[in-house]
């Protein structure tokens, strides 16, 4: 996946998470923790998961940022 695509995917699970929180269904640093939790389990697998990991730690990383109200990471 690239970087782009990355970034994309992030941003949309921001905004389901956002959706699901006004909703009352959990909050966003919910979902976040949540994702944090997949990437950790992913991590700590065999290293053919670590790629699975990292992409779910950059998702969890643009949900969090995106529940306290931050842009995120600025892009080089």
């Amino acid at each position: 996946m690239d970087e782009d695509a990355v970034f994309a995917f992030g941003n949309a699970l921001a905004a389901i998470a956002g959706l699901l929180e006004e909703k009352g269904v959990c909050t966003a640093t919910e979902i976040s923790q949540s994702l944090g939790h997949a990437a950790m389990v992913h991590l700590k697998a065999g290293e053919e998961y670590h790629k699975r990991g990292h992409y779910l730690r950059a998702w969890a990383v643009s949900v969090k940022a995106a529940a306290d109200g931050k842009s995120g990471p600025k892009r080089p």
